[in-house]
């Protein structure tokens, strides 16, 4: 509400001030010792031609600013807002002089063109416009500029954060306990899977340090690595926790995302011989999609939110494509977008 106030303040300061130009440069051209009645023509004459001039070109401006990211190119889009609202002015004055001087003088279009009182109001109205809006174009650019600076280093700030905290909370000594309790007990029962889990328990770790930099990952690396992670998982909890991963896709996602929704569905769910746990990994041509059967723990009532709002706030940053959550019929859902961008 109160950005909405100052906008429209804003608004109201720039077309006084234009309309305040615009009556006094009439006068310049029109002379101060005149009748009431051309007085007030000239004021009406400086009102229409600011006004003009100002809504047109602030809704030109709003337009080209709403359209598309500027944010990528913002000197180029500048430089094309300029021009689009060089030649609006342009064609504006011509107009607007033409109907004027036909209703308050009778003149034709080709009297006015001939005429070189009329070339020089047109040209001078154009260069006054022209930098009078510059003024204000530059204005407006240099705090949208500033307001993306600020705005691009509390994101870095954030991606920054979600980042330490997806890396803190998947290597975390509890996950590295587990994992060390299940090997202990497995060394002395099958010493051919016991080597298979030091690799791939390997094989995770090394995999958390080298995408802990990345902002994307492909999707092949991302199912090799929670693969590994479900197959340590699955040594812990045997037959109780079983999964199904059916994925073809050439497209990026974030990394360690799979392994939080996976590490969600272990967390918040009973596992056991009664509630076995089924996690399903699939994808379509926008979404990853990982769902799991719901056996949920009495005391981790909505915990997962964390984790997926991890997952959301570093999406936000990447493609306008929402992560979606869905929770029906015993099910567990949530839709992840596939990105295409390179590493």
């Amino acid at each position: 509400m109160k950005s909405i106030k100052e906008n429209s303040k804003k608004h109201i300061i720039n077309i006084s001030i234009i309309l305040a130009i615009s009556i006094f440069i009439t006068f310049m051209f029109a002379g101060f010792n005149s009748s009431w009645q051309d007085i007030l023509l000239n004021i009406l004459y400086g009102i229409i031609i600011g006004f003009s001039i100002a809504i047109g070109s602030s809704l030109i401006s709003k337009k080209m600013y709403s359209v598309g990211n500027w944010e990528l190119n913002p000197i180029n889009k500048y430089i094309q807002v300029i021009i689009a609202i060089t030649l609006y002015i342009g064609i504006d004055v011509v107009i607007v002089n033409l109907i004027w001087f036909k209703l308050t003088q009778n003149l034709s279009p080709t009297e006015l063109i001939h005429s070189n009182m009329f070339v020089w109001i047109i040209l001078s109205e154009l260069v006054i416009g022209i930098v009078i809006y510059l003024i204000i174009l530059s204005t407006n650019f240099s705090k949208k500029l500033n307001k993306l600076y600020i705005d691009n280093e509390n994101n870095l700030k954030e991606i920054n954060k979600y980042k330490y905290s997806t890396l803190k909370n998947q290597v975390n000594p509890h996950f590295l306990f587990n994992s060390l309790n299940v090997l202990s007990g497995l060394i002395y029962q099958d010493t051919d899977k016991a080597d298979d889990f030091v690799g791939k328990l390997a094989n995770i770790y090394r995999y958390v340090l080298d995408v802990q930099d990345e902002e994307v990952v492909s999707l092949t690396q991302e199912l090799e690595f929670i693969k590994d992670y479900l197959f340590l998982q699955s040594i812990r909890f045997g037959d109780n926790l079983q999964y199904k991963i059916n994925t073809s896709s050439d497209k990026m996602i974030i990394p360690m995302a799979l392994q939080i929704l996976v590490e969600n569905a272990l967390k918040h769910n009973s596992i056991t011989d009664k509630n076995k746990l089924l996690v399903r990994i699939s994808n379509d041509d926008r979404f990853v999609i990982v769902s799991n059967n719901i056996n949920p723990k009495s005391d981790t009532a909505n915990s997962h939110e964390l984790g997926i709002a991890n997952i959301k706030a570093r999406y936000k940053f990447l493609t306008s494509t929402e992560v979606e959550v869905l929770n029906k019929d015993n099910k567990f859902e949530v839709r992840i977008p596939l990105l295409n961008i390179e590493a």
